[in-house]
């Protein structure tokens, strides 16, 4: 199996737009004439099948192109985000044992070598050989590795996430939630980096046109939507959060829209309301995980949750408490490969079959999954369990609060006491302690109100966008 011979395969002879970036609209065909050619000059290059490509460039054709390429010729992409710090741009590409990097021109070496351009390539990109020896991943079956993929936000310490051409195969075929029909207009707000292996390959498998909006997001984003006829959002809740509070997004902004779907992080129940009283539909919430792909695709009303497994999952709740929550573990197509280092294949991690995903949640009767935290960063308080996204979600509906951070202060005797950061919207009254304070208690248990709150001017953050967490 190849991914790219599979969208070749797929595409057929259709020649209608695949990538609309920076006033170019470049089509199928030509899209995949410029991976060819590019996939040519990789070759001469010293580009062989098992070689690990790491990519460092901004979201653009070029960079789907030369991602394309790279599956062509059965070699390893390692996506390296350009908002990562200084120092893991310079040490990933030693630690993976990258051979080629790949880097546009904001981004290149004194050394590095401009490559020729196949025709629709606007931007130039810059390849260094790092390690001429290649040190193919050996995987199960004769599966090839595609994508060497390290978790947002903690490159410096994960293990990397290897994912074969069968297994990414699998789960876009698996994403049927989303709906994409050949011709559909995609608007692309997020990172490439992290987001490429389930949504960019499945838009081109099924012919869509991906809107590429650049930045800065947040003036360009607003043009894409009014330049080109977008159906279909697939963004984060901070991009949802500025169509609510920007007076450039008015509400017949989206009219044509007929799925707006937020992932990458939890969607608060108050910025799903927001939306909807603003531009009169729905906002949908998805669960993705690198490792799984995309298992969950809210449908219903119920914005809290993150939805129904798409069909070819099951969910799992393992050690659940006295209210259903517990650990959650899937199992389905397209799961993750193995860990890179150290090298650990999935068999050996996931008893039949099952992934254990760190996060803990429950299911409701009508099987809707719940997410109300990560099981590493429960806060125990007095033996009680305080999930930080539950309190975080009651102090993110108040009309001063822009958003927050909830952690665990340790605190002998007690074990932790959850603490608050806010970002505030709006000038705060001069008793604010205690308006929050009152806020919390009326709609939370006294023990998981924050004891001790905290103005801060902003929130730190990973490479994806993510808040960070300690």
């Amino acid at each position: 199996m190849n991914i790219f011979a599979q969208i070749v395969k797929e595409t057929g002879d259709y020649d209608g737009p695949a990538v609309i970036d920076s006033g170019r609209t470049v089509s199928y065909q030509a899209l995949l004439r410029d991976v060819r050619e590019f996939a040519a000059t990789l070759s001469a290059s010293g580009v062989r099948p098992g070689a690990r490509v790491g990519i460092v460039a901004e979201d653009s054709c070029e960079y789907i192109a030369a991602s394309l390429a790279v599956l062509a010729l059965e070699a390893s992409i390692v996506p390296l985000s350009t908002r990562a710090s200084a120092d893991e741009l310079h040490s990933m590409p030693q630690k993976v044992g990258i051979n080629v990097l790949l880097r546009d021109a904001a981004h290149r070496g004194k050394d590095d070598i401009s490559l020729p351009l196949p025709g629709n390539f606007r931007n130039a990109l810059w390849l260094s050989v790092r390690d001429p020896e290649i040190r193919p991943v050996e995987l199960p079956d004769g599966r090839i590795p595609a994508f060497i993929r390290f978790s947002s936000g903690t490159t410096g310490g994960s293990k990397g996430v290897v994912l074969s051409h069968h297994a990414v195969l699998e789960r876009t075929s698996a994403c049927v939630g989303l709906g994409v029909t050949r011709g559909e207009h995609v608007l692309w707000v997020l990172d490439m980096a992290f987001h490429f292996v389930v949504t960019i390959l499945l838009f081109l498998r099924k012919g869509a046109a991906i809107v590429i909006c650049g930045r800065p997001v947040e003036s360009r984003m607003r043009d894409a939507l009014r330049d080109h006829p977008v159906s279909l959002l697939y963004a984060t809740p901070y991009h949802y959060r500025l169509m609510i509070h920007s007076a450039d997004f008015q509400p017949d902004a989206l009219n044509g829209i007929r799925l707006a779907v937020s992932t990458a992080m939890t969607l608060d129940a108050a910025d799903a309301e927001a939306f909807r009283q603003k531009f009169r539909r729905p906002l949908s919430q998805a669960y993705g995980i690198i490792e799984i792909g995309l298992p969950c695709i809210n449908d219903s009303a119920d914005a809290a949750s993150v939805g129904r497994l798409q069909p070819a999952y099951e969910v799992r709740i393992e050690n659940p408490d006295a209210e259903g929550k517990g650990d959650i573990l899937i199992r389905g197509p397209g799961m993750f490969d193995a860990y890179l280092s150290p090298f650990c294949l999935r068999a050996e991690l996931c008893k039949d079959g099952w992934f254990r995903t760190g996060d803990v949640g429950y299911t409701d009767a009508a099987g809707r999954l719940f997410i109300v935290g990560r099981s590493k960063n429960v806060i125990i308080f007095a033996g009680m369990k305080i999930f930080p996204y539950e309190v975080e979600a009651v102090l993110n509906e108040h009309p001063l609060v822009r958003e927050s951070r909830v952690s665990g202060m340790k605190t002998p005797g007690f074990g932790e006491l959850p603490v608050a950061e806010i970002v505030a919207e709006g000038e705060l009254p001069a008793d604010w302690q205690t308006e929050f304070r009152k806020y919390c208690f009326a709609r939370l248990a006294v023990y998981k109100v924050p004891k001790q709150f905290t103005i801060v001017p902003s929130l730190p953050r990973t490479a994806s966008g993510k808040i960070r967490r300690s």
